[in-house]
Parts: structure tokens; sequence; C-alpha cells
């Protein structure tokens, strides 16, 4: 079984409001026993990063990743991470090393949690989840106009939905004719799990003009070395499961003028929502705080999800679940506003 134990990475020196909201939904929602946040700089007058404290069961590690690295994985893969700039590709490598030293389910920051992953963690020694999307890494491999000039026609109506108010119902539609690949954003495994290892060996093995390159040590990685496997031992789960609403279309979570209600987009299989920092959600996600989604121009769906993962009553009847709870406005002395001074700590809850 794999532990119920929750790792986030955090490379930088700030520490915005939803990387409090992402780790106080996973303790109150995921069924974990121990979360653990690994941070590269030093974080202490980070105020939101303070907050932690209040909340049961999370612990703060200041990140040796090199010698993490090399006692999970040996000296070569150090001096592969050494070469790496970016800090995603950098993030790919230390949640390898941390899942191959401790096991449990590793999660990025741009990420809710919804509901108890208990049962995941119980039926395999890995786990990972699909999305959809416009160009699979296999595509690559392939010089077929027909399969590229399709991918682009994927893209461009991805784009229309994206930019329409009505776009997340639009998708609905035609999602079925995207392909689905795997993610990195959600892995669970056992330390002993052999796939970990053989993702690292594959880290070493890619040539350095192709490691540098964006998504070949995350999901290109990740893509090639499952289907490679002749006896799947793992499980891969559905779009709905981490990723309900695919790439681009994933900016109505941050849209104020989106049509889409939480109940179109949140199922009863959805454990965690993955709303993709990398995708054109830059210039809004640093904003988002309780004080902001207040306000006239708060992005509608991330704000309902937040209200009703972190203990709130949602704006609208689109509730996951039908008990009463005030409402953020007004909540003063709660675990929603916790990290902008409040004292709370949540208890861990599931739907």
């Amino acid at each position: 079984m794999i532990p119920a134990r929750a790792h986030f990475i955090w490379i930088g020196d700030d520490f915005p409001w939803l990387n409090f909201a992402a780790v106080a939904s996973a303790a109150r929602r995921g069924g974990f026993e121990q979360l653990i946040v690994h941070h590269s700089d030093e974080l202490g007058q980070q105020r939101h990063f303070r907050a932690l404290e209040r909340i049961a069961n999370v612990e703060t590690r200041r990140l040796d990743a090199e010698a993490l690295i090399e006692a999970a994985a040996g000296p070569r893969l150090v001096d592969r991470y050494r070469m790496l700039l970016a800090p995603a590709a950098r993030s790919n490598v230390l949640r390898l090393a941390l899942l191959r030293r401790e096991g449990g389910v590793y999660l990025d920051f741009d990420t809710v949690t919804c509901r108890d992953l208990g049962a995941l963690r119980a039926e395999t020694g890995f786990f990972c989840g699909a999305e959809r999307i416009a160009f699979p890494a296999s595509l690559e491999e392939r010089r077929n106009p027909l399969a590229w000039g399709g991918a682009y026609l994927r893209s461009a109506l991805r784009d229309l939905a994206r930019r329409s108010a009505s776009g997340v119902t639009a998708f609905r539609r035609i999602e079925r004719h995207y392909a689905t690949c795997v993610n990195n954003a959600v892995i669970g495994a056992r330390a002993d799990h052999p796939l970990l290892a053989e993702l690292c060996e594959r880290m070493l093995a890619l040539p350095e003009k192709r490691a540098v390159k964006r998504y070949a040590l995350g999901t290109s990685l990740l893509q090639n070395a499952l289907s490679a496997r002749a006896e799947p031992d793992y499980v891969v789960h559905a779009p709905e499961v981490f990723y309900p609403l695919a790439p681009e279309i994933s900016e109505h979570w941050f849209r104020s003028d989106s049509k889409a209600t939480l109940a179109e987009v949140v199922s009863e299989q959805t454990r965690v929502v993955h709303w993709y920092a990398s995708v054109r959600t830059r210039e809004i996600a640093p904003r988002v705080d309780p004080e902001f989604m207040r306000g006239s121009s708060a992005p509608r769906l991330i704000t309902s999800l937040l209200e009703e993962v972190l203990g709130y009553a949602p704006r609208s009847s689109s509730s996951v679940s039908p008990n009463p709870r005030p409402s953020l406005a007004s909540a003063s002395s709660t675990l929603f506003l916790s990290s902008a001074g409040t004292s709370a700590t949540p208890a861990r809850d599931s739907a």
C-alpha cells in the first residue's frame, strides 16, 4: 500500500496563498496522516508559509536537493540535476527522488484536493492520471501530415472553447476526440516500486540536449516509460480524477465570466483538481487570496471550489456537498482566512 503521506515541492523565495490552499485542502480532504512541504529557500518571512504551522500533520523541510537525489538514485542523477535551470525541470527530478526514498503521494502546488485518496493508495503500488491534450508525445515520432493536421485542428477548437464563456460546455462535446496522456502533477507510489527506478534510469539515458527541453523529464518521460512496460503494474486514472478541465480549458478556473458550474466540472470521481499554473494563469493566480475572491472580478469557478473544499458553502447551487456552511464573506476566524492572520486548524474531512 502507498503510504498516507503527501509531498509538495516549492522552488522559490515567495509563497502565494494558493500554495497554502493546496496544502490545506490536502490536509482536510486527502486522508493523509502526514503532509511534507519541501522548500528550496528560507520562507520564514512569508506569511502564507508561516500559516502552515496551524495545520495539523504538516511538516516543512528545507530541501538539500543534491543529497536527496544522490541518496535516492546516485551521483549521476545529481550531475543531471545540476545542468537543469528551470524550477519545473528540477522538480521533475526531485519528486521521483522523494517518492523513491519515502513513498507517498506527490502533489503539485497548483492542485486542490477534493476527496480522500485512501482507496487509490490501497489499489496499487503506483498511480498517476491522464489528461486530454492536442499534441501527445507520440506525434514527435510521426511524420504523417494528417496526424499533425488533426492535432492543430484540435488545438484551434480547444482555443475557441478557452476563449468562450460557454467553452467548458462546448469542449465537453468534443473532448473524446483528444488524446488522453499521462501527467506527473499527481503521482502515488510505494518507495520500492520498480517504476521509480526505471524513471530515474530513463532520465539518465536522455541526451543532454533533449533532457533540457520542456516536458522531457516530466510528462513525456512518464508516457514513454508506461507505454514500454510489458506488464502493467500501475494504474492510470481517467481525466475526471485529477484533470477535470483539460489544459487551456483550465483557464476557466480563473475567469470571472465563465458560465461553467462546479457541478459541471467536478464529479464524484474527482479526487484532485489540477488547475495548471503553467497555462495562462500566471498573471491572476498570484493575486488570488480570500480578499481578492470577495471582489467583483473574482474567478467564479476556483472560488466556488475553494469555498467548498475548505469548508464553506459555494456561491451557487453547484455544491459537491449539501451540508450548509457559512459563506466566505461571513467567515472571519476560519481556516479559509487563517493564512491572513487568524488561527485555525482544519479537521481532516472526506466527501
